[in-house]
């Protein structure tokens, strides 16, 4: 009996940190609270709005307070004392993005973690390998589709090895362009007069995302 009445006065402890999680759009996230000594306590998940940093109710326990059919909830024990619970979203979309809150709350106490969740749009670089011979020409383009509120002050940096190129740092036969249309956020790298020190990856980066592509400058058969 001492026993059950110690559990009963433990109140429980969320084991995940908080923490930032970056998902490409269309696919699920699985956002998950480890929990210690649950017992009779609920669990609730929250989203802040970021305009108005209001927190809204997404589900409390098993109950789902979203009409929105790509929500779902799921939970599992591992042991008497530790459960995992997660707030499900299938189809992620742009709207998705935003910080959830994982809490445990009576009159007494409450404890709680949030996940900072990140949709990003997958970019595409174009071509991923190039070998040509010295005094050509070469051209790579690394593209993605962008917010309307994002087409001002949207990026993508170019690399090569451990040296960043851009407009203003551009050498006199490496050339960025940037291309705007349809949403579509293009950068082009041109290099005009290819020479053997133009060889290694070249790798462009745009907020969370890298993508690299392999130049071999050379004499010898093109493979």
């Amino acid at each position: 009996m001492i026993q059950i009445t110690t559990a009963v006065n433990i109140f429980p402890e969320i084991l995940t940190k908080t923490h930032n999680q970056t998902l490409n759009i269309s696919s699920t996230a699985i956002l998950t609270c480890h929990i210690r000594d649950l017992g009779e306590h609920v669990v609730t998940w929250f989203k802040i709005d970021p305009l108005t940093s209001i927190s809204s109710p997404l589900a409390v326990g098993k109950q789902l307070f979203t009409t929105d059919k790509r929500y779902s909830i799921s939970f599992y024990s591992t042991s008497i004392r530790d459960s995992f619970w997660s707030l499900e979203i299938y189809q992620l979309n742009l709207s998705d993005e935003g910080t959830y809150t994982c809490k445990i709350a009576n009159r007494r106490a409450s404890v709680s973690i949030s996940i900072n969740l990140h949709i990003q749009i997958p970019m595409i670089i174009h071509p991923t390998y190039v070998h040509i011979e010295p005094g050509a020409n070469i051209k790579l383009n690394c593209s993605i589709l962008i917010n309307d509120n994002d087409s001002n002050k949207s990026i993508i940096t170019w690399h090569h090895l451990s040296n960043q190129l851009n407009k203003t740092k551009s050498r006199g036969d490496v050339h960025i362009r940037k291309e705007i249309l349809n949403n579509i956020l293009s950068s082009y790298l041109i290099i005009n007069h290819a020479d053997i020190h133009h060889t290694g990856i070249w790798t462009c980066v745009y907020k969370h995302q890298r993508l690299s592509a392999k130049i071999i400058v050379d004499k010898g058969n093109r493979f």
